[in-house]
């Protein structure tokens, strides 16, 4: 059998500029859909297969390939293993399951949605079956789906409208984008009909009553699809933001906050509750912050969600931290180091005992990082302790403590249980002050392999860091075996690349040449106008040689500490993010956003 994702045998053919898929017309308002359904297309008898080979999309060897798998695999269909061969994309797959149909493709973003048509379907049956309706024709309704082969969600729809229904098709992606932008406002609007909530700021006698309505079904099916759309999104977090005479709604997507939408500021009471109500906070305290944590799955996604509410002067404002497991856990051939740091990280991390930190600001990647060296190290059938706060993603085989769970329960004093356990490998979540840093350098002394992080902006710093922090210098040189300090960049969305502007200041800082070209996201639907899609991990890994540990007995200052490094071979965290630039994965804004010099 063929290998996957590689085209074997014959080339690729060239594409037929005269057949049905290369003229398929991108539908993109309702009078060129209404022109689409008139035209009465024809069912194409050929199966997916052979019209995509027909098209010059993948090569006859291409298809054998995809055939022999689904012939072991015969509940898997042809599109999707294609897909994953990285033979086609998934709007390709669509578009040619909408000629084979004789269906429009319609491009949802920009459409001009009609909204009776929205009005038409109640919202839990578009949320469900991923269908958007968008237009009447011939008092027919229209919806678009990812799935028209789909007959029976199209029989539950004949149903309700008791006529029959057209079907266009489009991505799941727009779909659901466009379900949040055009069912999202008739949420609220209907939550406020239904609680009878009216737009004036609400007294003191009336709290009791507006915390009740968190309870009530309209604000649990707001904040409910409000959290879903952010995991749909890929938010990190969410931001629930009061401002004079209204609520804005923002979800922090690959590092940068985007204001989705707002809402009416009568229905915050409601919408805070019911996000006290699923962090099991205390409803009735409006003056103090509280913090709480709930867990929600959707789809195939468990996301764990860190609550934080704080009052303000405009009423509370709240952000919630989605931890995705799926997304959150990585391997180690997954972080983004070089071959060469990767030989060199994955040696710290196989050592028998010593201190290994990763450093950087908050959310740069610290704990992503930790926990792949994890789920490294737990090969070696060791025992493995982790005190955090809180724990975020849970290993199997490995033993997490929560210090947060109990007043006074801190990292020091956790790290003395835990030694008392017997533990090969340690965890610790963070070192944050001089009893921790003395007790995990003490640790990694007696035998055990201690991997933490620390707030400090260069690998070189951290050294003097925990010096200030009480250390000594004696005890670092014998434990200290490394230290990996990283940013996380914005990756440029590969759908509307062109080329960055750059003031010459920026070049000269970042120590790119006069005449360098880079390029950037200019923005596009795919990336929601942002230009960037996803992240990735710019780093410096420092490894403690022999001449290191003499300058840390001595100690030396930071910039002796540098120098030393990169001699010994380390790639600084600024120039390893400009080669990501250079390499086109992110815009050097970015390089200059996160640079050290």
């Amino acid at each position: 059998m063929a290998s996957r994702g590689k085209v074997m045998g014959n080339a690729v053919p060239k594409r037929d500029q005269g057949s049905a898929l290369s003229a398929l017309k991108l539908v993109t308002n309702t009078d060129e859909l209404s022109e689409a359904l008139g035209s009465q297309p024809t069912f194409r008898p050929h199966s997916m297969g052979e019209i995509l080979v027909s098209e010059g999309l993948i090569s006859p060897a291409q298809l054998k390939d995809a055939l022999d798998i689904q012939a072991i695999e015969p509940h898997r269909r042809i599109g999707e293993i294609l897909q994953e061969q990285g033979a086609v994309t998934h709007e390709t797959i669509l578009s040619t399951l909408a000629v084979k149909l004789g269906l429009p493709f319609v491009r949802l973003s920009g459409f001009d949605v009609d909204p009776l048509a929205v009005a038409r379907l109640p919202v839990e049956i578009a949320r469900r079956n991923r269908v958007m309706p968008v237009m009447f024709n011939k008092n027919r309704l229209v919806v678009v789906m990812s799935d028209p082969t789909d007959h029976e969600t199209i029989h539950l729809l004949r149903f309700l409208h008791n006529s029959n229904i057209e079907v266009a098709v489009a991505t799941d992606t727009e779909i659901q984008k466009a379900i949040d932008r055009y069912f999202g406002t008739s949420e609220e609007e209907s939550a406020m009909g239904q609680l009878g909530i009216v737009e004036h700021d609400t007294e003191d006698d009336e709290r009791a009553a507006i915390e009740q309505l968190g309870s009530e079904k309209p604000v649990v099916r707001l904040v409910n699809n409000i959290i879903r759309e952010a995991i749909h999104r890929r938010a990190s977090d969410v931001h629930v933001r009061p401002q004079d005479g209204r609520v804005d709604l923002l979800y922090r997507i690959d590092g940068s906050l985007l204001k989705i939408r707002q809402f009416s500021k009568a229905l915050l009471p409601a919408v805070v509750s019911r996000i006290k109500i699923l962090g099991r906070m205390n409803i009735a305290e409006r003056r103090l912050p509280q913090d709480g944590r709930s867990r929600v799955v959707e789809g195939d996604a468990v996301c764990d969600l860190r609550i934080s509410v704080i009052p303000t002067s405009q009423g509370e404002s709240v952000v919630i931290r989605i931890l995705n497991k799926q997304q959150g856990l990585k391997s180690m051939d997954e972080i983004g180091f070089s071959n060469r740091d990767l030989e060199i990280f994955d040696h710290l991390i196989h050592k028998p005992n010593g201190l290994l930190l990763v450093t950087g600001p908050t959310g740069s990647g610290k704990s992503t990082t930790l926990y792949a060296a994890l789920d490294e190290v737990r090969k070696q059938n060791v025992k493995i302790i982790t005190t955090e706060n809180p724990v975020e993603y849970e290993m199997d085989g490995v033993e997490q403590i929560s210090v947060n769970n109990v007043p006074g329960y801190t990292f020091a004093r956790a790290l003395r249980h835990i030694l008392r356990h017997d533990p090969d490998v340690i965890m610790v979540g963070e070192i944050r002050d001089q009893e921790t840093a003395k007790i995990a350098v003490e640790s990694s002394l007696t035998g055990h392999l201690v991997l933490s992080t620390l707030h400090t902006n260069s690998a070189a710093a951290t050294i003097t860091r925990l010096v200030e922090m009480g250390v000594e210098p004696y005890l670092l040189s014998s434990t200290m075996i490394g230290v990996l300090a990283q940013r996380l960049l914005r990756r440029n969305c590969p759908h509307c690349l062109v080329e960055e502007k750059i003031e010459p200041a920026v070049r000269k800082s970042v120590g790119a040449g006069p005449k360098e070209k880079f390029l950037m996201g200019e923005g596009c639907d795919h990336c929601s106008g942002t230009g960037y899609f996803g992240r990735i991990v710019a780093y410096e890994l420092m490894q403690i040689t022999p001449e290191m540990r003499r300058l840390i007995s001595a100690n030396a200052t930071s910039g002796q500490f540098f120098d030393q490094a990169v001699g010994d071979g380390m790639m600084p965290l600024t120039e390893h993010a400009l080669t990501l630039a250079r390499s086109k994965n992110t815009s050097l804004a970015e390089v200059y956003r996160v640079r050290l010099n």
